[in-house]
């Protein structure tokens, strides 16, 4: 499903139909008001963040003390929105961004504080994902380190998710992801569900081959677009419903 479309434009259009982010805000004041502490954080690594927006501002708002910036994001003109980004928000922050998949990236020389898997895991398989859970715990993280991790919390609810359904696209479930974290040697001191409403008509191209691409079908856009016609028809909003969790790696005491 080849395309000269960047991933970065088709995701804009995808989150630009629903109050994504509102829900993120209120979710950042929650996590303020529930007084998780990251004032120790002072390095971090984003996995797949595209443009990075919704990372950077978890980090302006949880964790100010930041002071190093890693990422890894395949999408060209991602990792160019990216590094505009971090220079005008987080100025004095040392960032450096590797354009390359997270399989062919070499990895981390030195631990981080903070991991970021936003909206990623959708492209790892299974196995990938507990390999991945294993690293960071082993090897990425610091003591005391933590993950920050979003991703759909009801693959199967009505509206927003039956498309994905109905394309067989690869959606980890969320009991799994908290289930391979906690084998991983991680432990939950955070979670809460995002619910939306997102706006699926007159859908334009990008939206189309945004959602193409997430599925394990093969099906043509005019396919697609018909069948969001029949699923949300008359300007009906469909629902969404995202988590977040944050998990700790055990501190070692020296």
């Amino acid at each position: 499903m080849a395309t000269d479309e960047s991933f970065f434009r088709m995701y804009e259009e995808y989150i630009n139909r629903h109050n994504y982010k509102e829900m993120f805000a209120a979710m950042l004041s929650n996590i303020q008001s529930t007084g998780v502490k990251l004032g120790t954080v002072r390095s971090c690594l984003a996995i797949g963040p595209g443009g990075g927006e919704y990372e950077i501002e978890f980090l302006k708002h949880c964790a100010p003390n930041i002071s190093k910036f890693l990422a890894i994001e395949p999408d060209h003109e991602s990792v160019d929105q990216l590094r505009a980004s971090l220079r005008t928000n987080l100025p004095g922050v040392e960032s450096q961004v590797f354009e390359t998949k997270l399989q062919s990236w070499e990895g981390l020389s030195d631990p981080v504080d903070l991991i970021f898997v936003f909206q990623s895991l959708y492209y790892f398989t299974v196995d990938e994902q507990k390999e991945l859970f294993a690293t960071m715990h082993d090897n990425w993280l610091t003591s005391g380190g933590y993950v920050a991790i979003m991703s759909a919390s009801r693959p199967k609810a009505p509206g927003r998710e039956e498309i994905w359904e109905l394309l067989e696209a690869s959606t980890p479930p969320w009991e799994d992801i908290e289930a391979d974290m906690q084998k991983a040697g991680f432990t939950k001191v955070y979670a809460y569900e995002m619910q939306g409403k997102m706006d699926f008509t007159n859908p334009d191209e990008s939206l189309l081959r945004f959602i193409q691409l997430h599925g394990t079908r093969s099906v043509t856009l005019d396919y697609i677009r018909n069948v969001m016609k029949e699923l949300y028809p008359g300007g009906k909003l469909s629902d969404w419903f995202d988590a977040m969790a944050i998990f700790k790696r055990k501190q070692e005491i020296l």
